[in-house]
């Protein structure tokens, strides 16, 4: 798979035109290198010259001292150019990487369930390493190689019109050589990028199922698992290193050929005492010398290879677009929200709808109570709301305004969504309440801590709102963790609140010590109670009922609950727990 010059140049552009002033700072210092390579054999050559002539040792130590000024300023400039490739290149990849990790997170849930989150880290971070080397070091190398290519081949026609002629063709016939060989290989790395790809999102899958491969008895699946992908991916590596060894292989033969040129035609012109012994060692160093910038393309094209298979994989990755698009609109009005689904249809998968023709509205600051057995659609109604998904048909409207026309900040910042599943960083107990929000005060966080009834566990922590909790929320209980989420909500103030079985996970005496939290929470605001416990919906004005993704039943609570055709009424007599799990 060929990557376009223009590919190339617009990743290039795009990363380092904020840093242009460092790379033409670069630029000049790799431009100074260059006359001093060129300049430091013609001093060599009069070093030799006059020591073959018995001059006076006063030239030869001037030269001596010029050569070796020369040769310290020349690794002064290269200590400041790899200071400066290095930061250059540091910059632009983390920008990359900035870019790729904010398009990932605004990806629709459909893209996340199709990669493993490993297999994004290493597109993310593996495939943006490959690339350093091409923004710290690539255009600038070749640029300044070439130049000194040129500047060693036009030193060498004044010197001699043959020597010249002879290496500026084996020069450019050795880097179509190499151009050709380079070409031909970014296939090879695109695969193995690819193979690395799986590799690790298989590794971060298995990592993160650590205690459920424990607990099953999976181990020696998962390990037969990890050798066979092992065992796949060790030719697909040694493939695309062969291919780096058979261009290492060619340079050696035509670094060998340009040696042989050089030492005849040198020792042919020396005989007929055309050329004195310190030409004769100018044209050896320049040879020496022309190997290295054709040496250095050669790695600048090895490392194109790679950069080709990862600029392929980014632009993919980039070139992914969310199947859910963002409005522009705001609401107007401030206070509850009233909720309207109109016939709304979706489907995870073709030919399996999950949810038919759903109409349920709910009045601004009114309380729905959502029942239904498992896999009946109640979820992902949620889902739909705080559009994690797109409706299939159909349209969701708050407050007379489809969810589809509001940005995804104002739907958001109007909705708090609470799960079972708690998601706790690695980070301060500020932190994780505030989801890294520095506006919210400490005095604020610790009145709704009290107010949920977490007093004895603050009080408990070794250093207050600045503890820093376990990824996952490690060292925690469930209902601990489960009463954060809580604290989450209130710190928002958000419109609407959805309570997806955000109780389950709760002993009874955290149940009424959030109780009166939630009568708090929910005064004055809209809220959909999603539940299998039958305390969470007695405080619900209304009901709705789903069945294999339909309503079959809806009204206000009082009167379901008083009527004994009612599927409401039926399940408070058996008990919601046993009839919905």
């Amino acid at each position: 798979m060929k990557v376009s010059l223009k590919e190339y140049l617009n990743l290039l552009s795009k990363y380092l035109k904020s840093q242009i002033n460092s790379v033409i700072i670069l630029a000049t210092v790799l431009a100074g290198n260059i006359i001093l390579q060129l300049a430091n054999p013609q001093i060599l050559r009069y070093f030799l010259d006059e020591a073959t002539k018995g001059d006076t040792a006063r030239r030869l130590t001037i030269a001596a001292i010029i050569f070796i000024g020369a040769a310290i300023l020349q690794q002064g400039f290269n200590l400041i150019a790899t200071y400066l490739s290095q930061n250059i290149g540091w910059r632009a990849t983390n920008g990359l990487r900035v870019d790729l990790i904010e398009h990932c997170i605004n990806l629709d849930m459909e893209f996340h369930k199709a990669h493993q989150p490993g297999e994004l880290i290493e597109r993310i971070d593996g495939d943006v390493n490959a690339l350093f080397n091409f923004f710290s070091k690539f255009i600038l190398n070749v640029l300044t190689n070439g130049v000194l290519l040129m500047g060693i081949l036009l030193l060498l026609l004044r010197e001699d019109l043959r020597i010249g002629l002879s290496l500026g063709v084996f020069a450019i016939a050795a880097l179509c050589i190499l151009w050709y060989l380079q070409s031909t290989k970014v296939d090879s790395w695109v695969i193995d990028r690819d193979a690395y790809g799986k590799l690790y999102g298989f590794i971060g899958e298995q990592i993160t199922s650590t205690e459920d491969i424990r607990s099953s008895g999976a181990k020696n699946y998962v390990m037969n698992r990890f050798y066979d992908m092992l065992r796949k991916l060790l030719p697909i590596t040694t493939k695309a290193v062969m291919n780096y060894y058979n261009m290492w292989s060619a340079t050696l033969i035509i670094f060998t050929l340009g040696n042989v040129i050089a030492f005849g035609l040198s020792a042919y012109l020396f005989k007929k005492g055309v050329i004195t012994i310190g030409t004769v060692y100018l044209i050896f160093s320049y040879t020496e010398l022309l190997a290295r910038p054709i040496e250095q393309i050669r790695q600048q094209l090895q490392d194109l290879q790679k950069a080709g298979a990862s600029i392929t994989r980014v632009k993919e990755l980039l070139g992914t677009k969310s199947k859910i698009y963002e409005g522009e609109s705001e609401l107007t009005s401030s206070g509850s929200i009233e909720v309207n689904f109109d016939n709304v249809s979706f489907s995870y998968e073709e030919d399996s709808q999950v949810l038919k023709d759903i109409c349920v509205q709910v009045p601004k600051g009114k309380i729905l109570g959502v029942l239904g057995h498992t896999g009946s659609g109640k979820t992902t109604l949620a889902k739909l709301l705080v559009r994690l998904y797109d409706v299939d048909s159909g349209k969701i409207y708050l407050n007379n305004c489809s969810i589809e026309e509001l940005t995804f900040k104002e739907l958001r910042d109007k909705i708090a969504y609470v799960t079972q599943e708690v998601q706790l960083f690695q980070a301060s107990v500020r932190d994780n309440l505030t989801m890294f929000n520095k506006n919210v005060k400490d005095e604020e966080i610790l009145k709704v801590l009290y107010d949920v009834g977490l007093n004895q566990w603050y009080e408990g922590l070794s250093d207050g709102l600045g503890t820093v909790l376990q990824a996952g929320g490690g060292g925690l209980s469930a209902g601990e963790a489960q009463l954060l989420a809580f604290v989450r909500v209130f710190l928002k103030n958000p419109e609407l609140v959805i309570l997806d079985e955000a109780t389950s996970r709760l002993d009874p005496i955290t149940e009424q010590l959030i109780e009166r939290a939630l009568d708090k929470l929910l005064k004055n605001r809209t809220c959909i109670i999603i539940a299998h416990r039958l305390w969470t919906v007695q405080r619900a004005d209304n009901i709705v009922i789903l069945d294999k993704g339909t309503v079959i039943e809806q009204g206000q609570r009082e009167s379901l609950a008083q009527d004994p055709q009612s599927k409401f009424y039926n399940l408070l007599q058996k008990g919601i727990e046993e009839v919905l799990v």
